[in-house]
């Protein structure tokens, strides 16, 4: 159980980056979990009220907006998040305070340096992007800022094993953005404005969770090594998570204004349930580092082995429904005016879920050595390029779905690479695991494609979607006691 009363008591005390709270792995995954949904949550409502209030061009300038905020942040200010929370970590388990708080210092600075000048940056990309005004381009300038620094203190906070704390804040701070959201809506504001209640509730959270009071230098070899894992990370982030912001920019560029509020609502069904990945993948990879660190090379693997059999089990569930419902889902929560949003929507629940299965081999390798960071920023890149090719040929020709298409094809080549080095370099037993993923997927596009042919009425998608869940959970019952926090009835078994 988790001390609620102590965690209260110390969320509005200065982080402490030598005390993590006492948690298992599940139970900071399920807060983790907790606190993505809730940031999740802010955003989707955001797109929620400005698609249903100022319609699709309006949505689709404000989800052009974030886009933009957000792929600057990926140049160099989230990746420090990642570096905090491997490195802060890695100290804890060599019982190295000195190098911890120097560490903590260090990447602070530089999140400072680099989010002041990509802020700067964004006024000019974004008056470029949008034929916008200036008063918007700061706008898209402070939302870069408040990004940087969440990124930043998010890792952190993970790094420092305070969990509890960073959820709670989460928490707080998508309360406090709501509440701007609501006023600024009432209050009659449009345009780039409306992405100020999100960098409100970001800044809330970086002030809250930043590592006030650190001090120290790194010797000029761990500066080096923090540096260019932070650019090797950063490069990689912007041809991975960087390439989805991209797809929304480009389906502005190539389909107008209109289409790209279409393909931000297919977006912001698509992207919410992958937060359970990332959420695992910000307990994981703090743990995986540390049992590196402290050279339980078993540990490691028994991780890595674990969470991915999790994320199939799960993703491959949701992800499958989500497919399955796609027009129900848009009917229901966009309404008619945005039906082009379910054509694009399987295309890209695909997309997210490829790269939600390789969220554990990705931190395997990240976490291993810098050849590792090397490993999938190459492939981030080949994947990117991919996806740019197949944009330069079908985005002019198929709008939006070829921007979609694209993001598939690239998001497929980045997923799998990473995957298969794992796979093969710690000997894992996943033949029979992705057979079934493969056979699932299947399924779900003969079960769509049929339905969508037969012209079947949307309230029989959910019955469909009940059919394919029911038959993924009986297939993968042998995975499913390797779940964390799910009782094991059948015992020790090797899986196939």
């Amino acid at each position: 159980m988790i001390d609620v009363r102590g965690v209260t008591g110390s969320v509005f005390r200065p982080l402490r980056l030598d005390r993590p709270s006492q948690i298992s792995l599940v139970q900071g995954g399920a807060l983790s979990t907790a606190g993505l949904l809730a940031q999740g949550f802010l955003r989707f409502a955001t797109a929620w009220l400005v698609a249903h209030i100022a319609g699709s061009a309006a949505l689709g300038a404000v989800a052009t907006a974030i886009a933009t905020a957000t792929l600057l942040a990926l140049l160099w200010p989230t990746t420090t998040g990642s570096a905090a929370s491997k490195y802060i970590a890695r100290a804890r388990g060599a019982g190295n305070s000195a190098e911890l708080l120097a560490t903590a210092r260090h990447l602070a600075l530089r999140t400072v340096q680099t989010s002041l000048l990509l802020a700067v940056a964004s006024i000019p990309v974004w008056v470029l992007i949008d034929h916008g005004t200036v008063a918007g381009a700061l706008c898209v300038a402070a939302m870069t800022i408040a990004y940087s620094g969440y990124s930043f203190t998010r890792g952190v906070q993970f790094g420092a094993g305070q969990v509890p704390r960073a959820t709670a804040w989460d928490l707080i701070s998508v309360t406090v953005g709501l509440g701007a959201l609501a006023a600024v809506l009432v209050a009659g504001v449009r345009g780039p404005a409306l992405v100020l209640p999100l960098a409100l509730g970001y800044a809330v959270y970086a002030l809250a969770g930043w590592p006030h009071g650190v001090r120290g230098r790194p010797d000029g070899a761990h500066r080096r090594e923090l540096d260019a894992f932070v650019a090797l990370g950063a490069a990689g982030s912007i041809a991975s998570t960087g390439f989805l912001q991209l797809s929304q920019i480009t389906a502005r560029l190539t389909s107008g204004l209109h289409d790209a509020g279409q393909y931000a609502a297919a977006l912001n069904l698509a992207t919410p349930a992958s937060m359970l990945a990332a959420s695992l993948s910000l307990v994981l990879f703090p743990s995986l580092a540390e049992a590196w660190g402290r050279g339980d090379h078993a540990g490691f693997r028994a991780q890595t082995d674990r969470a991915t059999r999790t994320l199939a089990a799960v993703m491959v569930g949701i992800f499958g429904c989500l497919i399955l419902c796609s027009r129900f889902l848009v009917a229901v929560i966009w309404g008619q005016k945005y039906a082009d949003a379910a054509t694009v929507l399987p295309v890209l629940v695909l997309a997210v879920l490829a790269t939600n299965l390789a969220v554990a081999s990705v931190n395997a390798l990240t976490t291993t050595s810098r050849e590792g960071m090397r490993i999938t920023t190459g492939a981030s890149l080949l994947g990117m390029a991919v996806g740019v090719v197949v944009w330069l040929v079908l985005g002019d020709r198929l709008g939006i779905l070829g921007v979609a298409l694209g993001y598939l094809a690239g998001t497929v080549v980045i997923a799998a690479i990473p995957i298969t080095i794992v796979w093969r370099r710690d000997h894992h037993r996943w033949a029979g695991l992705f057979l079934r993923v493969l056979v699932a997927l299947l399924a779900v596009g003969a079960l769509s494609l049929g339905g969508r042919a037969a012209d079947l009425p949307l309230w029989l998608e959910p019955l469909l979607a009940a059919v394919f869940l029911t038959g993924w959970v009986l297939a993968s019952r042998r995975d499913l006691p390797r779940i964390p926090g799910l009782p094991s009835p059948l015992g020790r078994r090797r899986s196939s």
